[in-house]
């Protein structure tokens, strides 16, 4: 289970400058003005702020707008290639793709959040807000709820504690009671479900991704609109289809594992 690191004495200034950071990724870039409105700060303060990113090289101008620089694209590719597996899922994410025709997407989990980190949509694929980096209640994804069924009854509870049961949509489980339930038909099966749990109209199916260990390194999900996902397609064929992904990338770790420690 993920550990929550949130600092018990935080840096106001640290807070501040990622703040801003992740607004204007939000927005796409933001005058100053806007940015200090944004972010609740005085115009002077969110100057200095401004200046200070963009001679870092993490803001540039365009025109009257400040914009996240490309050199985030460094920690992008350090988290994405730190790991040989992940380059494997992502091979097995664009596989996925092509043959279901959907929004197929690699996530994990951290801080409660379910985090896309890998994403390929096929031809048939809805577009929805679910860019990479982006999150969402774990519990509220099929993905989430196939990385919380190998958690131990003790760890779930504790998120729960933690992070709460938010209600995304009329279908989204809010009680530790029916979050249990479900854990408990995840494992039986082997996959999980989303039924317009996170956005209304979409259902997906999930399956966890183990590595060497048994850890859990996140979820391999299918998505796509309630009148394609029915029937025996969506709780048969698809989840056979990821149930053997799943082994699939699970034997190649093991492979690398042990070529690892020759």
């Amino acid at each position: 289970m993920a550990e929550q690191t949130q600092a018990k004495n935080p840096v106001k200034g640290v807070e501040r400058a990622f703040h801003i950071l992740e607004t204007i990724e939000e927005h796409n870039g933001l005058r100053l003005t806007d940015a200090a409105a944004e972010v609740n700060l005085a115009r002077s303060t969110t100057h200095r702020y401004l200046k200070t990113l963009e001679a870092m090289g993490y803001l540039y101008q365009d025109g009257n707008q400040y914009k996240l620089s490309h050199r985030f694209l460094r920690f992008a590719s350090h988290v994405r290639t730190r790991d040989p597996r992940y380059g494997l899922i992502e091979e097995k994410v664009e596989q996925l793709a092509q043959e279901t025709g959907e929004l197929v997407q690699f996530i994990i989990a951290e801080h409660g959040q379910a985090i896309y980190v890998l994403q390929a949509t096929g031809e048939n694929g809805v577009q929805i807000n679910t860019k990479i980096g982006k999150s969402d209640p774990v519990h509220t994804t099929a993905a989430g709820k196939a990385i919380l069924s190998t958690w131990s009854r003790d760890e779930v509870s504790e998120f729960i504690d933690t992070y709460g049961l938010a209600k995304l949509t009329s279908q989204s489980i809010t009680t530790e009671a029916e979050l249990f339930d479900e854990l408990d038909q995840v494992r039986a099966q082997g996959y999980s479900v989303n039924n317009q749990e996170n956005v209304e109209g979409l259902k997906a199916v999930s399956v966890p991704i183990t590595g060497a260990g048994e850890n859990t390194l996140g979820a391999l999900s299918v998505s796509g609109p309630t009148h394609r996902m029915k029937g025996d397609w969506f709780t048969g064929e698809l989840p056979d289809l990821l149930l053997g992904i799943s082994n699939e990338l699970e034997l190649n770790f093991r492979y690398l594992e042990k070529m690892d420690s020759k």
